[in-house]
């Protein structure tokens, strides 16, 4: 089946998954891979089996050549044991609903799937070219290109919402979860990467360091039934890993030319994964 006639029969079964962004009415048919809705707004289907719901451009700092390095490590196991310890604490592994929230290129829900994660998953990024890429290289989930804040995506019908190394919108989130619904956000520690950011910035002492603590304390003011889980590991890296880190990190942005030139000449061999689990339930 080609990569649209599996996304057409995908919609037509999850059709109460998605509501139209434009006047948040359900969608009622498709016609010709075209999602429609109650008040005719449409959505077309493209080739590889995506929708654009952006009802306006937007600009974004991850271009394809960064999303490719994320993809390149992402294969070569980078977030694996992290995707593991997700995994672990997804209550509806089969026959549930779950969003992705800022998927990128689509690794780290595909190794979900792979590690036994079914029903009705659905990833999505506010960069074309990261759904792009997702779409082309993984089936196992149904990918769109949407934004948080004109929302494509249906109240009360998630059961899980993963918010990995992305931006949240916690109102949003509410809305989306069923009651008891669970959010999983993943947030860096104080030790990720830090390698890389000693490298980058190996003479400004003051951004060696990082903090999550306002990240925390904003998800428990929505988020009653709360648990937290650290996780850190080791991961060895080759020659080509360690480029597709450099090129594929945000810590790059601020890093100069010289910075970025010091790194390269001086390649790692292993770097730190150090994050932060926020599980919360949805009581709204």
């Amino acid at each position: 089946m080609k990569k649209i006639e599996s996304a057409n029969e995908f919609l037509k079964k999850n059709m109460n998954l998605f509501e139209c962004p434009v006047c948040h009415c359900e969608f009622r048919k498709i016609e010709k891979n075209s999602l429609q809705c109650t008040n005719d707004h449409s959505f077309d289907l493209s080739k590889k089996g995506t929708i654009y719901f952006l009802l306006k451009g937007s600009k974004n700092e991850y271009n394809r050549e960064m999303l490719e390095a994320r993809y390149n490590i992402a294969q070569a196991g980078l977030f694996n044991p992290l995707l593991e310890a997700v995994y672990s604490h997804i209550e509806h592994k089969t026959g549930g609903s779950l969003l992705d929230v800022g998927c990128g290129e689509g690794s780290q829900l595909d190794y979900l799937t792979q590690l036994g994660l079914s029903g009705n998953n659905i990833g999505f990024d506010i960069s074309k070219d990261a759904i792009q890429l997702a779409a082309g290289n993984f089936t196992s989930a149904f990918f769109c290109v949407a934004d948080l804040a004109q929302s494509p995506f249906a109240t009360r019908k998630y059961d899980t919402i993963l918010n990995i190394f992305s931006p949240s919108n916690y109102e949003e989130f509410e809305r989306l979860l069923k009651k008891d619904g669970l959010i999983i956000k993943v947030v860096p520690e104080n030790d990720y990467l830090i390698e890389l950011r000693k490298l980058f910035y190996h003479d400004q002492k003051e951004k060696q360091t990082y903090s999550n603590q306002l990240v925390i304390e904003k998800f428990k003011e929505h988020f009653l039934e709360i648990e937290t889980r650290r996780i850190s590991y080791s991961f060895s890296l080759t020659k080509e890993n360690f480029l597709d880190l450099m090129m594929m990190t945000p810590l790059s942005w601020g890093a100069s030319e010289e910075a970025k030139q010091y790194a390269t000449d001086h390649p790692l061999a292993k770097i730190t994964v150090d994050v932060r689990l926020l599980i919360g339930k949805n009581k709204s």
